[in-house]
């Protein structure tokens, strides 16, 4: 099943027992979770009729039991497996032999990025009709993406902003929608959304990203990154995605760097890596004054501040501090601050 057809049934209140949602664009499944659940919970049911549970951590007998507990309040009751393909492969016979016969009056929902169809539950999942995959959209769908999101707010955007949205935040389905919510606020419904409303909004589109700290990082600014991180810090954002933002950057830039030594030419490394021809050739001129150890360092630089953003207890303040004074001191004539 595609997605558009999943939203058609969704309009027509229309569900299965067992549902498999699965792909690289997050966003998309994440989206396509709260549309079904919008269909069967009401607000005050979901505490009782909802629950959730992780592959990594999940025992199938609880996941099954969980699917064979009759609703509360609401007609069905959502169990929501999530990153399905982390469960052991010795939860498949349980979890098949359920979705064999499953409970009318439970959707069981199972979600994950990728799908190994030689292990019997993926195999038998794969299968079912209501099985959606979710690609990650190419760089030329994203344009039409951001005007039909616009478009069910009720707003309309020129081609040049939203060429400039994708460049301020990149292909990131989530970051885009975050922006989008933002615009829609400010500007409201029933008008044009253009460049200089991106302006207007912030001043500068670019440095309320969490991209532009990643960029700045990135070619050694070590004042501008620090701007960067106290304007990102001050919206309350959640700063694992400031650092996401940073790891997605620099892979990008080693697999670019990695490419310019295959001479892979720009075109074709666009289309490779899903990003716009544009953004390749800003990449590119990046990459291109850079080594491929300083890449290993960085990339060291960012698995330390993840495992010390999570476990440590550290603020995060102190976390990307340090961060941007290994990415910027010694690089462009940056100094340390004294």
């Amino acid at each position: 099943m595609e997605p558009r057809e999943l939203e058609r049934h969704l309009k027509r209140n229309e569900l299965a027992p067992v549902i498999f949602l699965w792909g690289e664009e997050s966003w998309l499944v994440d989206e396509a979770i709260r549309q079904i659940e919008a269909v069967i919970l009401a607000p005050e049911s979901r505490a009782f009729d909802h629950e959730v549970f992780y592959g990594d951590e999940a025992e199938p007998q609880a996941i099954v039991s969980a699917a064979q507990t009759l609703p509360w309040l609401a007609s069905q009751r959502v169990v929501l497996v999530r990153e399905a393909e982390a469960l052991p492969r010795a939860a498949d016979p349980a979890l098949v032999a359920y979705c064999k016969q499953p409970s009318p009056s439970t959707c069981l929902i199972f979600t994950a990025q990728r799908a190994e169809a030689s292990r019997a539950l993926f195999a038998l999942l794969l299968k079912l009709p209501w099985a959606v995959r979710f690609r990650r959209l190419l760089a030329r769908d994203l344009t039409a993406w951001i005007e039909q999101r616009l478009a069910t707010r009720g707003c309309r955007i020129t081609s040049e902003a939203s060429a400039a949205l994708i460049e301020a935040v990149g292909n990131d389905l989530r970051l885009l929608a975050t922006e989008i919510d933002k615009l829609v606020t400010f500007v409201g419904t029933q008008q044009a959304i253009g460049v200089e409303s991106l302006i207007a909004l912030t001043g500068d589109m670019r440095e309320s990203s969490a991209f532009e700290l990643a960029r700045l990082l990135s070619t050694g600014d070590l004042a501008g990154a620090m701007r960067a991180w106290e304007k990102f810090a001050s919206s309350g954002e959640y700063p694992g995605l400031a650092l996401g933002a940073i790891i997605h950057h620099v892979r990008q830039l080693w697999r670019i760097k990695l490419a310019q030594h295959a001479g892979t030419s720009p075109e074709r490394l666009a289309r490779e890596l899903n990003i716009p021809a544009f953004t390749i050739r800003r990449l590119s001129t990046q990459a291109a004054a850079l080594g491929t150890e300083q890449l290993r360092q960085w990339l060291d630089a960012l698995l330390e501040a993840d495992q010390t953003l999570k476990r440590s207890g550290l603020p995060p303040r102190s976390v990307f501090e340090r961060l941007i004074l290994r990415f910027c001191v010694g690089r462009g004539g940056a100094q340390a601050p004294t």
